[in-house]
Parts: C-alpha cells; sequence; structure tokens
C-alpha cells in the first residue's frame, strides 16, 4: 500500500498559532475521490469550519480560526474531520485527526450540540426505498447545509452538499431496507470560496423500512405463533379507549367525527405503516375469566371512556385487511392489522407494501362463515388500524357502536403520541435473532 499527499492543510488560530497537517492515504482511495471536504470542529461542538477541495488538484488550503473572548480558540482545541468524496457522493475515505497531537495533548471533549433543531425523516417512497431530509429551518440567509448519511452496520458514508435556500433533500439513492442509518446536518456561513463556518446539530437516528419480503417472513412468525385453534374465540365488537374529554370534543366541536391521524413509530421500528399513513386504532383484545367466560379488559392506560364498533363495521366486502407488524413489549405480543377502504390511496400504500389478508381467512382476525360470526386469537394482542374518519354519531344511531367507560390506568399520552418500541432482545419477533 501506498500512501500519497492527499492535501496540505494551514491551520492559523487568532492567537498566531499555526499548524502544516499532512493529508496522507492509500494511492488507490485518493484515485476515487473527486472532492474533498475537511471539516475543523472544537471539543464543545460549537464551532465547525468546513473547506471544499478539488482532490484531484491535490489543493492547499488554510483555514483560520476565528477569536472568541468566551471560548478557548487555541489550535488544539479543535480536531480534523477528513472526507474524500467519490463522483456519486460516496465517502470512500474517512478518517480523524486530534490537532492536539500537533500540538499539546487534547483535554478531552464534551458532546454540546445546537439542540434547539433536528433534521427530520419522510419516507419518500418506501416500495422504491427513498427517503427526505427535513432541514432545520434557519434565519440566517445566506445559508449553506452538508449532510452526511452513515449506515451504521458498515460505517459506510455519503456526504452531500445542498444548495442554498434547500430545506428538503431526497437521498439521491435507495437506502437498504431494515438497516439502521444516521444524518448528520451541518449549516452555516460561507466564509469565502470554498471554507464555511458550520454548526452541528443532534444527529438523527432511524431504521429504513423492510421490505415486503422481510414483512413476509415477520408475517410468518406471526403465523407460527398464532397456530392453536383452540384459542380462538367469538368476538362482536372492537373498541378505542380514550379520556372522556376526548371523545366529548368530538361531539360538541368535530360534529361528532371521530379524525384520523399519522400512524407513529410504535412497534417495530421498521415497519412500512410507521409515518407512511392516517388512521384510528381499535383493539380486539379479550381476557378469559377464571370461569372461562372471555370478557374485554376491566382497566385501560389509553383513557377511561371505550367507544364499541360492531366487528362487522371493519371486516366487510368494501373494505381490505392487511397485516402489518408483529412485535412485543417484553410482555404479551401484539400484532397490527390495517383495515382499509378498498381502492382509497390507503389502499394502495398497503397493497404495495402489507401482507395482504383475507377476512374469512387468516389466523388473527377474521368471519367465520359456517358460524356466522367474528373470531378473535387469544393468542396475542391483536390492534387494527382503520385508515378513514368515523362518524360516531351515525354509528350510534345505527346501533352499530356504544359507550361504556372502565377504569383508567397507567399514563399513555407520551407513549400515545411518540409509540412505544418494541422488545429488540426477543427471540420470536425479530427477525435478526
Amino acid at each position: 500500500m501506498t500512501e500519497i499527499l492527499m492535501h496540505e492543510i494551514e491551520v492559523r488560530s487568532s492567537a498566531s498559532e499555526k499548524i502544516d497537517v499532512p493529508v496522507k492515504f492509500d494511492e488507490h482511495k485518493v484515485k476515487e475521490c473527486a472532492s474533498s471536504v475537511i471539516m475543523l470542529t472544537h471539543k464543545s461542538s460549537s464551532l465547525k469550519l468546513a473547506v471544499l477541495l478539488d482532490t484531484r488538484a491535490h489543493q492547499r488550503a488554510l483555514v483560520v480560526i476565528p477569536g472568541n473572548r468566551g471560548t478557548s480558540r487555541k489550535v488544539s482545541d479543535f480536531y480534523m474531520e477528513i472526507y474524500g468524496i467519490n463522483s456519486n457522493g460516496k465517502v470512500v475515505i474517512y478518517d480523524t485527526k486530534s490537532l492536539a497531537n500537533f500540538d499539546q495533548q487534547n483535554e478531552g471533549t464534551d458532546s454540546r450540540q445546537n439542540t434547539n433543531l433536528q433534521p427530520q425523516l419522510t419516507r419518500k417512497h418506501i416500495s422504491q426505498a427513498r427517503y427526505e431530509v427535513r432541514l432545520p429551518m434557519l434565519t440566517r440567509q445566506p445559508c449553506y447545509k452538508f449532510i452526511c448519511l452513515k449506515e451504521v452496520s458498515t460505517d459506510e458514508k455519503h456526504l452531500f452538499q445542498c444548495a442554498n435556500g434547500t430545506t428538503r433533500y431526497t437521498v439521491p439513492f435507495p437506502l437498504k431496507p431494515a438497516k439502521e442509518y444516521e444524518i448528520n446536518v451541518f449549516c452555516g456561513s460561507c466564509d469565502g470560496p470554498g471554507r464555511y463556518t458550520l454548526d452541528a446539530y443532534p444527529p438523527l437516528k432511524f431504521q429504513a423500512a423492510m421490505d415486503k419480503s422481510q414483512l413476509r417472513l415477520l408475517y410468518k412468525r406471526a403465523i407460527e405463533f398464532c397456530n392453536d385453534r383452540s384459542l380462538h374465540r367469538r368476538i362482536h365488537f372492537l373498541y378505542r379507549n380514550k379520556p372522556h374529554r376526548y371523545f366529548d370534543k368530538i361531539r360538541s366541536q368535530n360534529g361528532g367525527i371521530m379524525t384520523k391521524y399519522m400512524k407513529n413509530d410504535g412497534g417495530d421500528q421498521a415497519s412500512p405503516l410507521n409515518r407512511a399513513i392516517q388512521g384510528l386504532f381499535f383493539s380486539a383484545l379479550l381476557k378469559t375469566t377464571p370461569n372461562r367466560r372471555t370478557v374485554v379488559p376491566p382497566c385501560s392506560p389509553f383513557g377511561n371512556q371505550r367507544l364499541h364498533v360492531e366487528a362487522s363495521f371493519f371486516l366487510n366486502q368494501s373494505n381490505n385487511l392487511y397485516f402489518a407488524d408483529f412485535f412485543c413489549h417484553y410482555t404479551n405480543h401484539r400484532i397490527t392489522l390495517v383495515v382499509t377502504k378498498a381502492n382509497s390511496y390507503s389502499d394502495k400504500f398497503c397493497s404495495e407494501n402489507l401482507i395482504p389478508l383475507k377476512s374469512r381467512g387468516n389466523p388473527f382476525l377474521y368471519y367465520n362463515m359456517w358460524q356466522n360470526g367474528f373470531f378473535t386469537n387469544l393468542a396475542v394482542n391483536i390492534e387494527v388500524f382503520y385508515t378513514e374518519n368515523i362518524d360516531i354519531g351515525e354509528l350510534l344511531s345505527d346501533k352499530a357502536a356504544y359507550f361504556t367507560f372502565c377504569y383508567s390506568k397507567g399514563y399513555s399520552r407520551k407513549k400515545s403520541f411518540i409509540g412505544q418500541r418494541k422488545n429488540k432482545s426477543c427471540s420470536v419477533c425479530n427477525l435478526n435473532l
């Protein structure tokens, strides 16, 4: 392996310190690079300086560290990151150097960052594994932004520079299904040709959605877990628990219409359903009493009022049924099913990304024609995500729904909004175990 000089970086501070940092790498790796980004970061993460260079021209660069009364700005307080980028934006060279090694020993670092803003992620087209990064909105103009995307398991990196004013950036290649990624965003001002002062923002860690073949494997695990037909029980109603104020507000302010909302991040983090479509959750969970009767649970963490809706409202010829998730929270296993109106937007999404089920032929929640009834499986907690708004008043007048009260136990508002994530150590519902 032959190392060649890639760049020479001269670093100066306001205190007249000066060091020269030769950047050397394997010749074959250097020849893959079209451009380089040299980034200097203060040990407090309060200041970042970046330089864009033409790798093939073996450019030299001067980085001047600005003075600041409140912060030590010695050269030794910085470390250097080197990104060598090919013509497709892939980082083929990455290395870090402590500038204290060129001056004096570093006294350690802390990890303070700009926590006011954080990038957000949108799954733009799940079946094509396309994702969009929503960048922090800053008041300063002009604002230059850099995105570093890292695949956690392989440490493979890509670095992208966004045009001035960019607030949304589509990752220009498909991400690997179910893989974990980390996004770092740097925003700041231009100090001259190819030189930038940048702020770092908290990293965004996420898992790409699993593809249909992986979801099918999860579906098979769910079937294996639910293969005991002796645990199938008749069910007449599905139910939804909320605080009574929630239902009072719907009746008094929303004309009796229960409005759907975006599915949260609960369950498997790689579920294609997360943050993809809107709906309303209902439960098909039944409990067995000592005398072997099946009843709805006497209490709920989601609220003290319970809306019961006939099972036929969900499972009928106008709707389609899909398998979306199988997970646990260290205790009972759960299955998420999705009910859509045929040919709706949500139905098209589910047909592309989820596993279709027959309402008369699945082991989870189904209609039995011979017994003229609906059945659920007591082996799991089955939750149904219904993807349309619901007119409660109409259901009540048609005697297709009714209300009851129950005990409220626990506090789940935060979990409802964010979503309680699955237990990653369970060998039953994790594909990687």
